[in-house]
């Protein structure tokens, strides 16, 4: 009797979806195998054993930046319930919403797909329309259409998905429906709606409308229900209760309504977004000091790197012959270290040690060939026992002063050098007699010869 039900359905099915099939074709692919494929016993056996029937209803969830189609089934307990989660072969576009018709960008928000919305005749093995564009999406002023979950793993702007996992979500929703479920919620975001990633996209300029559908995001995380989606005042509302259930009605374009949130709704979804700003501002905080340290990183790098690696000189460049000077050591060589040297004083004079002036006798000019000769010249010899007399251009030797060498020279303090004790330092020096040589005789001065 089921099998006859469904079969009954799915011809019915097939009948209903055929306008959509050529809006999308052009033309008519028999429905006879791959709409009607029933469920693989892997995806049976695992409703299973989380407690799910096939005829349950379904939610699809798509997370772009991770490239993940995630199905949900509602339970025995009546929530929903992950079931199973899909990769994306390639979606469209960037992260944020679609704006018109040609931009290749998969769309962001909140859609609807009924039973005639699925396509048995797709070009792309099987497809369903997610319902883009919708109230809002039309309140903002976007176009374009056609926006599928489809096989053939490629995309212009749908979620593309292999034939195989095309065929199982596909089979998915056709047992829902012939389960009575009117409608399954796709809900398109951009990435995992958390703290974390709120915060990496902070300066994206489509925070704002994340932000909206953070909202959406929130009521199914706390309650595990398909969330009542309406529109106003060109954004999304979740779970509203308008007061005035009669005369009240939501319009994307006009302002909203009087409404409520159920209390229960309302008290989770506010304890969890404030959670998660409390969680927001610690990880800003965080990415916010990463950042600044990383460009002060990059700072330092473009600096060094500006610096010349060496400060020649005008002598340098004069022998360089055009060649770039070698680059500067780092730090210089432990051989070539900047160390103090011990130089050895020069030892001290002993006339420098003299505590007195010494009178030195100038020596007496030696005679010529011709005053030998003739006497000219010859200065007479003075008298006994007076001192010799001193020239004027005779220098008289006075102690210099000590020589101290510069503090910079000297490694170590130099003991003093002691004194040389000598006659002239012992006792002062007496000026120096001259003996008068006995008088020559005439011929002794001229001879030649004599000495």
């Amino acid at each position: 009797m089921a099998s006859r039900n469904a079969l009954g359905f799915a011809t019915i099915l097939g009948s209903v979806l055929l306008l959509a099939g050529c809006q999308e074709d052009g033309g008519f692919i028999s429905t006879s195998g791959k709409a009607l494929k029933p469920l693989g016993p892997e995806i049976t056996k695992l409703m299973t054993e989380k407690g799910m029937r096939k005829e349950d209803p379904i939610l699809v969830r798509v997370f772009k930046e991770d490239s993940k189609l995630e199905v949900w089934k509602r339970d025995k307990s009546g929530e929903y319930a992950l079931l199973k989660d899909y990769k994306i072969c390639a979606w469209g576009g960037t992260l944020g919403p679609k704006i018109q018709q040609g931009d290749k960008q998969s769309p962001e928000g909140f859609y609807s797909v009924k039973p005639w919305q699925m396509n048995p005749n797709s070009s792309y093995h099987l497809s369903y329309d997610i319902g883009f564009p919708n109230a809002f999406d039309k309140a903002w002023g976007r176009t374009g259409g056609d926006i599928m979950v489809h096989g053939a793993c490629s995309s212009a702007g749908c979620f593309a998905m292999t034939d195989e996992q095309v065929e199982e979500i596909y089979g998915l929703a056709r047992e829902a429906f012939a389960g009575g479920q009117p409608a399954f919620q796709v809900q398109s975001f951009p990435f995992r709606m958390t703290a974390k990633n709120m915060a990496a996209h902070r300066s994206n300029p489509n925070m704002a409308f994340w932000k909206n559908l953070k909202e959406g995001y929130d009521h199914f995380e706390v309650t595990k229900l398909e969330p009542k989606v309406d529109f106003c005042e060109k954004r999304y509302v979740f779970n509203a209760q308008p007061k005035d259930t009669l005369s009240t009605t939501f319009n994307a374009a006009n302002a909203c309504p009087t409404y409520e949130v159920p209390q229960h709704i309302a008290l989770a979804v506010a304890a969890k977004q404030k959670a998660d700003e409390e969680e927001l501002r610690t990880v800003v905080a965080s990415l916010d000091q990463a950042e600044s340290a990383r460009i002060d990183l990059e700072l330092q790098k473009k600096l060094e790197a500006a610096r010349p690696k060496q400060e020649g000189n005008a002598f340098a460049s004069l022998f360089s012959n055009g060649q770039p000077a070698p680059a500067a050591s780092a730090a210089p060589s432990p051989a070539f270290a900047m160390t103090p040297i011990s130089v050895p004083l020069p030892k001290p004079s002993p006339l420098r040690e003299t505590s007195a002036p010494v009178v030195v006798a100038a020596a007496k000019p030696e005679p010529d060939m011709v005053s030998r000769i003739f006497g000219f010249g010859a200065s007479e010899p003075p008298a006994q026992g007076q001192p010799q007399p001193v020239p004027a251009s005779t220098t008289v030797l006075a102690p210099p002063p000590p020589v101290t060498p510069p503090p910079a020279m000297i490694a170590a303090p130099v003991p003093a050098a002691k004194p040389v004790q000598t006659a002239a330092a012992a006792k002062p020096a007496e000026p120096m007699a001259l003996t008068p040589k006995p008088e020559k005789s005439f011929w002794e001065r001229w001879n030649p010869f004599g000495s």
